[in-house]
């Protein structure tokens, strides 16, 4: 099953017109035939062009990059036809099984042969168009001008002076930042929005806005100063050392991420925690994981993007309760707790509670040191996970708290009012649970009072894992 997301197909146009164009002829119903391989491996299709005959167009996803080929004279590659079929494709559209077309069987022996020429070079460099990344550099540079004039505006006015004609101001602005290839900064201007849609106090709508405010304003500042910096460099050698790229909207390839050291092998994990994200904001799904490092106890996230309208092609992932051996790791450039994925794992047997619990943190005055110190990074998230030993959990005045191995108590919420009650769940374990165990949970900074509190997301304790989530 074909798994790729919009801003992928996104990062393979060579411009934003091909973007919009691309987008154009599926708006149009411009595609005739489109099918797909049985095993999935290619999309191909016929679209109504300005000649006399459809258009031949596919994508081939064979090989490690997918490969697109069109019978237009169009010399961008892809062309807005082989952008529009695999839009069609995001958009749900029915693509028919069929066998793979014979020139493309052609096509890929003589690529394979290629290939094999390719690995007797002495070459590990990772290639780039430098010419199509400049352009691109340039345009989204462009595009943080038009959201800097925004939240100056916003800002300038007080979130008070925000009504609907303001905010559907604010879509238009996040339409343009999508042609300047600004998914992820598109994706975080619809959450400031989307505030406004949900059923909060006006204390809790401008929180969550100035948050929101900042964390745009720091990527815009940031952004600005990174891409300066790119488009001197002749070199044009990305960002590993924070999530500056992944915010301007850059899809890390596995190759790359490779290339830059960002991985590790033979690993053992553990999936503490797994849920479900319905974005409306952003109008995806988000299947979220936690996972610990059998090796060293840190703590990374898993995360599978599904658009609503292109859910039923995009496989779920799920929970996991066996320890998962992979092979090779790769680690996304971040702050904090990082992102990771893999090609494959074989799943072993079921973890040791007890090595979970000795890999927590003891002293939780550290961990809340540490936590502190990663939200005064701009670009961090700012819900960070921990996953800290306790000597007992309980009621104090009504209210749960930690008490950890240090003597240090952590006040426990359940976040904000949106989000799914896990303190309830933790009514229902019996003593035996509350003591000498270990915990997973996300940290709320309150902004008025700068106190930190932790939401319980899983309960390890010496004989079982009870995920709270669900």
């Amino acid at each position: 099953m074909l798994t790729f997301t919009e801003e992928y197909v996104d990062s393979l146009a060579p411009n934003a017109s091909a973007v919009k164009n691309g987008w154009g002829l599926v708006k149009k119903n411009q595609f005739v035939v489109l099918q797909k391989s049985e095993d999935g491996s290619v999309l191909f299709g016929e679209c109504i062009g300005s000649g006399k005959n459809n258009y031949l167009t596919s994508v081939d996803f064979f090989g490690e990059t997918p490969t697109a080929r069109c019978t237009c004279p169009s010399r961008q590659f892809p062309c807005k036809h082989s952008l529009g079929l695999l839009y069609s494709f995001l958009n749900g559209a029915n693509f028919t099984t069929a066998p793979i077309p014979e020139d493309i069987i052609a096509k890929r022996a003589k690529a394979a042969v290629r290939r094999e020429k390719k690995k007797e070079q002495p070459t590990n460099t990772h290639k780039v168009n430098k010419s199509a990344l400049t352009k691109k550099l340039k345009a989204q540079l462009e595009g943080l001008d038009v959201l800097d004039r925004q939240l100056q505006q916003i800002v300038r006015a007080g979130f008070a002076s925000i009504d609907v004609k303001k905010l559907k101001g604010l879509e238009e602005t996040a339409k343009q930042l999508g042609n300047y290839y600004l998914k992820e900064l598109q994706n975080e201007l619809r959450e400031f929005q989307f505030i406004w849609q949900q059923n909060l106090s006006e204390e809790e709508i401008f929180s969550l806005a100035f948050e929101k405010v900042l964390l745009l304003y720091s990527i815009t500042k940031k952004g600005k100063e990174h891409l300066t910096k790119r488009l001197e460099d002749q070199a044009l050698v990305p960002d590993t050392g924070t999530s500056i790229e992944e915010k301007l909207g850059h899809i890390w390839q596995l190759a790359e991420l490779r290339e830059q050291g960002m991985t590790k092998t033979d690993v053992e994990l553990v999936q503490l925690s797994f849920s479900i994200i319905k974005s409306d904001a952003r109008k995806e799904f988000i299947d979220l994981g936690v996972w610990l490092d059998l090796a060293d106890g840190q703590l990374y996230f898993s995360k599978n993007y599904r658009p609503y309208r292109a859910a039923k092609h995009i496989k779920e992932d799920d929970s996991i309760f066996p320890v998962a051996s992979i092979k090779e790791l790769f680690i996304y450039p971040g702050e904090g707790n990082r992102r990771i994925r893999w090609e494959e794992y074989q799943l072993g047997p079921a973890p040791q509670t007890k090595k979970i619990i000795s890999m927590a943190k003891q002293n939780v005055t550290e961990v809340l040191k540490q936590v502190r110190g990663q939200l005064r990074l701009p670009l961090a998230d700012k819900y960070p996970v921990a996953l800290i030993s306790f000597s007992k959990v309980g009621k104090v005045d009504e209210q749960w708290v930690l008490d950890g191995k240090d003597g240090t108590r952590l006040t426990l919420t359940n976040g904000t009012p949106a989000e799914i009650d896990t303190l309830s769940i933790i009514d229902l374990l019996s003593n035996q649970d509350l003591v000498d165990g270990a915990m997973l949970v996300q940290f709320y900074h309150e902004l008025g009072t700068g106190a930190l509190s932790a939401k319980p997301l899983t309960m390890i304790t010496p004989k079982r894992i009870v995920r709270l989530l669900g």
